[in-house]
Order: structure tokens, then C-alpha cells, then sequence
């Protein structure tokens, strides 16, 4: 419970040091829809998920500027 919190409060913070736009959060740019090729008896597999996540944070698009050196 305790790292719910603590997200939560980061991401509060985060809001008001960064300004909040209500349309920002309709969208997320740059990820892409999971087919349907990609599900097992109507679920999409983990690591399908995962992938995608992964391989958009790789790109320009989903990249934080500091990501790379904490590697």
C-alpha cells in the first residue's frame, strides 16, 4: 500500500510543478493498439505487453531524456 501512495504524491507533485492539461491525458502518442493476433483465449499475453511497452520506450517518441544513463 505503501508504494501506491507514494506514486500517488509523486504524481500530484509532478501535476503542479508541470502544469496539468485535461487534454493531455486523452492520448497517449506514439503507442499503438495490440492486435488481435496477439491474444491467447481473449487475453493478450503478458510479454506481448510488455514488448510493446518496452520497445516504445526505446523509441524518441516514448524516451525519457535521462533513461539512458541510469542503465
Amino acid at each position: 500500500m505503501g508504494i501506491v501512495k507514494a506514486s500517488v504524491v509523486l504524481h500530484d507533485f509532478v501535476r503542479e510543478r508541470d502544469g496539468y492539461k485535461f487534454e493531455d491525458a486523452l492520448t497517449v502518442t506514439g503507442l499503438e493498439d495490440v492486435s488481435d493476433g496477439q491474444s491467447v483465449r481473449g487475453v493478450v499475453t503478458g510479454n506481448s505487453v510488455r514488448n510493446t511497452v518496452a520497445n516504445y520506450f526505446l523509441t524518441d517518441a516514448g524516451a525519457a531524456s535521462w533513461q539512458m544513463s541510469k542503465i
